[in-house]
């Protein structure tokens, strides 16, 4: 939550070492050229979950979606902004900039974010502008983050549903 993205070269070093393997993120210019960063097989096998909002933009996003397609982790919170474009950066000679939409990005199943006004997390739990600001200020106890909380119950409700499966499987 509240992460305004980052690199995508930074994205794919960390969904590599967490996802299995597989496509990680796609990309697409203007021209039509797509490239797609994939994974090896190396992974981590653990219950994980990723809160979102909608302070949580471009990288942080495909973060979140990506974890979330390949079932690897729950997500929660608020829906994302829908940030899915890649920027070129040009300065003019009076001090101003120009950015210009040169790529769209699109999730390991050829989501774009962007059309699809975002990521709407599978655990939605929205809060108060109150408590998204104590959130955002990181002043909210865990105890009291509803939407911390829910996520958490979602993860042990799929651990014992986990455990349970292997119960049943052992003779």
């Amino acid at each position: 939550r509240n992460n305004p993205g980052g690199y995508k070269d930074e994205l794919v070093k960390v969904l590599d070492y967490l996802l299995p393997k597989g496509d990680l993120f796609k990309s697409v210019d203007y021209l039509g050229n797509k490239d797609v960063d994939t994974s090896d097989a190396s992974c981590v096998e653990m219950p994980m979950a990723v809160l979102v909002n909608s302070e949580s933009y471009s990288a942080a996003e495909f973060f979140a979606a990506a974890l979330e397609e390949y079932d690897w982790a729950i997500t929660g919170g608020d829906p994302t902004v829908g940030k899915g474009h890649m920027q070129v950066t040009f300065d003019l000679a009076d001090g101003s900039a120009v950015a210009l939409s040169i790529a769209k990005y699109y999730t390991p199943n050829d989501v774009s974010l962007a059309d699809q006004g975002g990521l709407v997390p599978q655990i939605h739990t929205p809060v108060d502008e109150e408590t998204a600001k104590l959130i955002a200020s990181d002043l909210l106890e865990p105890e009291n983050d509803p939407q911390l909380q829910a996520v958490i119950e979602a993860l042990l409700g799929k651990n014992e549903e986990a455990q349970s499966q292997k119960s049943e499987e052992t003779p």
